[in-house]
């Protein structure tokens, strides 16, 4: 039967020009759209390296100066940063809260504010982030050790004014997270010309600033001591960012206007108040809505490929089944059952895909050796995604030729040879 299809295909070869050539554009269009999405979801799979689950940013606000609320007594005024310490504490004892910290406005995951380093040994050097962190930050957002272990030891590494650097920093310039533990390194900071040699005191686990993102080159530093804070102004409020992690039996729909009217008062000191309650969750819906637009309109494209493909195949096909009603009547009455009429058109129609499809696959490959396709860090094998590519992308396609051929052959299957000979 097949060698009989060939021949048929190629008698018609005028008339299957056009689907040819459909289904190969086609082929590599969905096989580079599929293995960007496959990337796009092995880079989201990753860990992250913190989880924001039931951790909210506590924004504070203090009173300007013009307004007739504002406090002028010293203690407010001069050394406001007194009251910040003391709203921590209150949040500290609050029963609903796990545990709080607070970090520089320069590290605020999923918002796009970030402040930069530079990493240097020898004559090795790597771009990446500055983090001033309260060494409680490790715990609020469950950053774990390079070993899996809880997070003391991270805390400690600060409270000892050391540094902790991500496990990407330890791996490129140590060869391993336990070589890199009380060794030195240097860094220059955003807006420094001079480096400066750090004691790494611990190692983080692998961090990525967002979902798809790459792993960071990345350190911890003490965002500053308490007595600093006492002896600043109340604008501290505005430089530092807190967060809580609630305890998960008290998380739920309401918790925030819940929290919010329960504490505002006691969140009002001085010139401090509570501004308001943000879930970390509305930050990272945010900041991923460009790549989640990305990736719909991936699927959009995706469907209207996939929709050409049908008509392309359902028209030339049941174009087709009308031009050889006479031929498929005459194999009936010659003895062919209705089943095989039905099987001879499906053939047809993924011969002539996989047709298609061998150039298809060439021309990707080559894409790929040329590194058009998307790009990652990840060591993704070369050899999984053209299979997988080719598999979804066969998958897909094959699904449009089953339906579109379906149409024109069960037409063909439901033919009465008597009436069709007698047109003819």
């Amino acid at each position: 039967m097949l060698r009989m299809i060939f021949i048929q295909l190629w008698n018609e070869r005028k008339g299957n020009v056009l689907i040819f050539l459909e289904l190969l554009v086609v082929s590599v269009f969905l096989w580079y759209m599929v293995d960007t999405l496959y990337v796009n979801y092995k880079e989201y799979e990753r860990p992250l390296g913190f989880d924001i689950s039931h951790v909210y940013h506590v924004r504070l606000a203090t009173v300007p100066q013009s307004s007739a609320d504002y406090d002028t007594t010293a203690i407010h005024s001069h050394y406001g940063g007194g009251d910040f310490l003391t709203l921590y504490d209150r949040l500290a004892h609050n029963p609903s809260v796990e545990s709080v910290c607070y970090t520089s406005n320069n590290h605020f995951h999923y918002r796009g504010s970030n402040s930069f380093a530079t990493f240097k040994n020898d004559s090795l050097a790597r771009q990446g982030y500055l983090r001033h962190v309260d060494p409680a930050y490790f715990r609020v957002f469950r950053v774990k050790t390079a070993h899996g272990e809880s997070w003391e030891k991270l805390e400690q590494a600060l409270r000892d004014n050391q540094i902790v650097v991500t496990g990407t920093v330890a791996e490129t310039f140590f060869g391993d997270a336990g070589k890199a533990e009380r060794k030195e390194i240097w860094i220059t900071d955003q807006g420094r010309t001079d480096s400066m040699a750090y004691r790494i005191g611990a190692v983080s686990e692998l961090q990525r600033y967002a979902d798809f993102s790459s792993y960071d080159y990345a350190y911890y530093k003490p965002v500053g001591t308490e007595e600093a804070f006492r002896n600043s102004s109340a604008v501290v409020a505005d430089v530092l960012n807190l967060f809580i992690r609630v305890k998960p039996a008290a998380d739920n729909s309401r918790f925030v206007d819940d929290f919010t009217r329960e504490m505002s008062q006691q969140m009002r000191l001085g010139n401090i108040y509570l501004k308001e309650v943000i879930p970390m969750t509305y930050y990272r819906n945010e900041f991923l809505r460009s790549w989640v637009d990305n990736i719909r309109m991936y699927a959009s494209c995706i469907l209207f490929f996939l929709l050409n493909v049908f008509l392309g195949i359902i028209g030339t096909f049941w174009f087709r089944t009308q031009q050889r009603s006479s031929e498929i009547g005459l194999r009936m009455a010659m003895g062919a059952s209705r089943r095989n009429i039905f099987r001879h058109l499906f053939t047809e129609g993924f011969v002539l895909l996989g047709i298609a499809f061998v150039p298809a696959a060439i021309i990707f490959a080559n894409l790929a050796y040329m590194e058009v396709t998307t790009q990652t860090d990840m060591q993704l094998s070369a050899a999984a995604r053209i299979l997988w590519g080719m598999g979804l992308t066969l998958m897909m396609i094959g699904l449009m030729v089953v339906i579109g051929m379906g149409f024109p052959a069960f037409r063909a299957m439901r033919m009465q040879p008597a009436d069709t000979l007698h047109d003819e």
